[in-house]
């Protein structure tokens, strides 16, 4: 008996043709998918007024009972910005009927995009309603939010705030412009 099979040397070896073959059928594969696959809608390609439809709360409705919404993520429409709060924050008027300021508080991420608000020009917002404290006046303090003494004392009088995760002009009809904030 032999101790060794014969060698294969002179055989054919089917490696290179089958490693093509399987090349080939990866890339038609590929190309059937381009072909049959059909596009989806992510969220972000949603229109800005289908996203805001489920915690979109009237302005009058919030500013007639701000306690209601403690707490809560809400957007609102239009909010008028009647005067500037430091670089952080402005104050909105409770419409004509209510005469009351509301603080409006810009996120580190809004602040993040470069967002400025112009006193005159409504905006629209969604953001979490909070209970105003010592301990946010403290943070906001420490993060410069206050570059006069005065703002701070004011923004002591404001017993909750809307702290804002997104921000665009009121008349910005492009949903791209979501969270990138106005320009004055």
């Amino acid at each position: 008996m032999e101790a060794f099979p014969k060698s294969r040397a002179g055989a054919v070896s089917p490696g290179v043709p089958l490693m093509i073959l399987s090349f080939l059928v990866i890339a038609g594969f590929l190309y059937w998918l381009s072909i049959t696959a059909e596009p989806t809608e992510s969220p972000a390609d949603a229109p800005a007024d289908e996203a805001e439809l489920g915690n979109q709360v009237p302005l009058a409705e919030f500013f007639a009972n701000t306690s209601a919404y403690m707490g809560q993520e809400i957007t609102l429409v239009e909010v008028p910005v009647t005067s500037t709060l430091g670089p952080h924050a402005f104050w909105t008027a409770l419409g004509e009927a209510f005469g009351n300021p509301y603080l409006i508080h810009l996120s580190d991420a809004v602040r993040a995009d470069s967002v400025t608000v112009t006193v005159g020009v409504p905006v629209t917002i969604t953001g979490n309603v909070q209970a105003m404290s010592d301990s946010i006046l403290a943070d906001w303090d420490d993060a410069g939010a206050f570059p006069q003494d005065s703002d701070r004392f004011q923004a002591e009088f404001a017993e909750s705030f809307l702290e804002v995760m997104s921000l665009t002009e009121a008349d910005s009809a492009d949903p791209a412009d979501q969270g990138a904030g106005s320009s004055s």
